[in-house]
């Protein structure tokens, strides 16, 4: 099982998507780092396993945003892929 970055899915409020995923494609966990400056607001980190949300944090710049959500890929017990983006 990998975490696999899933730049199509980035759009909107979502700035960056990863999907923890086995070799079958069924993902088990998602990641999410999402912007709410369209609305006046900050950056959060949630992630998702079993229909459950966990809000991980709420970030003043999309930077502290996404130091936190490599923390918690870095944190976990799985691979991150390189998705060859710098």
């Amino acid at each position: 099982m990998k975490w696999h970055r899933r730049r199509d899915l980035e759009g909107g409020k979502e700035i960056g998507v990863w999907l923890l995923a086995d070799d079958d494609g069924s993902v088990e966990r998602e990641l999410y780092v999402e912007s709410h400056e369209y609305r006046g607001g900050d950056f959060d980190v949630y992630t998702m396993a079993d229909d459950e949300w966990t809000h991980e944090g709420e970030f003043e710049t999309s930077e502290e945003a996404f130091a936190r959500a490599l923390d918690l890929l870095e944190s976990s017990s799985h691979a991150v892929e390189d998705d060859g983006h710098a």
